[in-house]
């Protein structure tokens, strides 16, 4: 009896470290995936704002928020929902699939019809018309892929993530950097993206046949039991769209487009900040839906240490951010975009609530609770512009900067919104929650000291390279990361290494 006993118990924990590999794996994955893209954006930063200027990068920015609110209105929020789902029972895959491309297709039609109204006879210029026209084209190529990349997620499968987000990305900055190059302006560039998603789009129909088919016999009933289902979900997104676009529409509304694009240029570079919880979430969620479908308290350790992981990074991302915001706004989008520069320092205060903002979603998805997070970003969606009716006029009118106001719109809701999260996954907190992040913290005001050391003596470059040295090493030292976490890491890096090795001997 002994013996069994020793060998039901050995089998979870082999389980478990089978799980932490694969999730370290994927981790890996995806942040490499990150880091190409990055490059590709660094490219497109050095040179489309700097031909566009800031009324063109705002004409831009209109666009993608028209596409932003747009894929919320036709997507229905769906796309944790079928992560949920798919995880769960795999073998739905295929209904879920073609049930929701077909739904998403169908409110897309008259959608349209409504955005050329709003195009042809609203109160916006012909350029701006035409924005919100084609932001409606960037979206729906999106929303048809979109359910298939859930089916990737939910299997683990997250190269295929990667391949979205490197292919994507490339595309649309090589397209754009020749494009301004040849005169081409904003509209331009929005007609580039489409071309790009459509492509992209192909690709995951042909990609998805490795891993299930796509079932098209779509129902009433199957359609009805999706929509009612997504609605928690589009509740959330719908609001958590309203808290992400309304800085960047009322900035518009109530300034200019100057001052929307010295606005815009530090939003981007925050989105692109917000790589590590979305790729920890992406990786996480899968895992945290099978330890709430297992019951007792699997869900709480698994969140304990997504939610840890994110605090620990957001807090040299955050001082890191805060450093080099002058030189890099600078280096980047040169004297047209000084005004950027205070806009982009106070961003960086949301940044850990931001990250602790999204994990906490996850947890409550896996949990079933969504409506508890939808609720949150209702008020946070009533908060948001009432705090931006009050500062971006006065900000405005003191310092001919109303973006200072919406950034510090956005940090006092953040605050509201963290405080919630905390009493909602209070489970996931403990003792040694405490010891990790003030270990993480001293790291983190030891990379500040270092950085402001050496880049004002060595440039910007050296003292970015310093930071991304210090913080890993004390951290490290100070043992930061758990015995096992390490151990994970390592596996993973070494594996990734290994599968990569046969690439080139074949190239060779």
């Amino acid at each position: 009896m002994s013996d069994v006993a020793v060998v039901e118990a050995a089998a979870p924990v082999r389980g478990a470290r089978r799980s932490g590999a694969l999730l370290a794996r994927n981790v890996v994955l995806l942040t490499g995936s990150q880091i190409s893209t990055w490059c590709v954006s660094l490219v497109w930063s050095l040179v489309v704002p700097r031909v566009l200027g800031p009324a063109q990068i705002g004409i831009y920015t209109l666009g993608v928020a028209a596409g932003g609110v747009l894929t919320v209105l036709i997507g229905l929020g769906m796309q944790p929902l079928l992560v949920r789902e798919v995880a769960a029972d795999p073998e739905r895959a295929p209904e879920l699939i073609g049930t929701s491309i077909a739904l998403r297709g169908l409110i897309s039609l008259p959608v349209l019809g409504a955005v050329i109204l709003v195009a042809l006879f609203g109160h916006l210029g012909p350029e701006e018309g035409m924005a919100i026209a084609l932001g409606w084209g960037m979206c729906i190529f999106y929303l048809l892929a979109e359910p298939i990349q859930s089916a990737f997620q939910a299997a683990e499968k997250m190269k295929y993530l990667a391949y979205n987000g490197v292919i994507t990305k490339t595309l649309v900055t090589a397209g754009a950097v020749a494009l301004v190059l040849l005169g081409v302006r904003a509209l331009g560039l929005l007609l580039t993206s489409i071309t790009v998603m459509a492509a992209v789009m192909g690709l995951n129909f042909l990609w998805v046949r490795g891993l299930t088919r796509i079932d098209w016999r779509v129902t009433v009933a199957r359609m009805r039991w999706l929509f009612i289902a997504s609605l928690p979900y589009w509740g959330f997104a719908a609001f958590f769209t309203i808290y992400l676009w309304v800085d960047d529409l009322m900035v518009g509304l109530m300034t200019s487009s100057t001052v929307l694009g010295w606005y815009a240029l530090p939003t981007k570079l925050f989105g692109t900040l917000m790589f590590i919880p979305t790729i920890l979430s992406t990786a996480w969620l899968p895992q945290m839906v099978k330890g709430a479908e297992e019951g007792g308290d699997g869900i709480w350790r698994t969140a304990r240490n997504s939610i840890e992981l994110v605090l620990i990074l957001s807090m040299p991302v955050c001082a890191g951010t805060i450093l080099v915001a002058p030189a890099l706004i600078h280096l980047l989008y040169g004297s047209a975009f000084a005004e950027s520069v205070p806009v982009m320092m106070i961003l960086a205060g949301c940044l850990p609530l931001m990250y602790f903002g999204t994990m906490v979603n996850q947890v409550l998805i896996a949990r079933r609770r969504q409506m508890d997070w939808t609720k949150v970003m209702a008020l946070a969606s009533v908060f948001n512009p009432i705090c931006n009716l009050i500062l971006i006029p006065y900000f405005q009118h003191r310092t001919g900067n109303g973006a200072i106001g919406a950034a510090i719109s956005l940090v006092l809701t953040e605050l509201v919104i963290a405080g919630i999260g905390i009493g909602l996954t209070r489970r996931a907190f403990s003792g040694a929650t405490l010891v990790r992040l003030g270990k993480a913290l001293v790291a983190t005001a030891c990379m500040t000291l270092v950085v402001e050391l050496v880049m004002p003596r060595a440039g910007l470059a050296v003292g970015i390279a310093s930071g991304l040295v210090v913080f890993p090493a004390l951290a490290l030292l100070l043992r930061v990361l758990s015995e096992d976490e390490r151990d994970q890491l390592r596996d993973a890096v070494s594996k990734t290494i290994r599968r990569l090795r046969p690439t080139r001997t074949r190239a060779a």
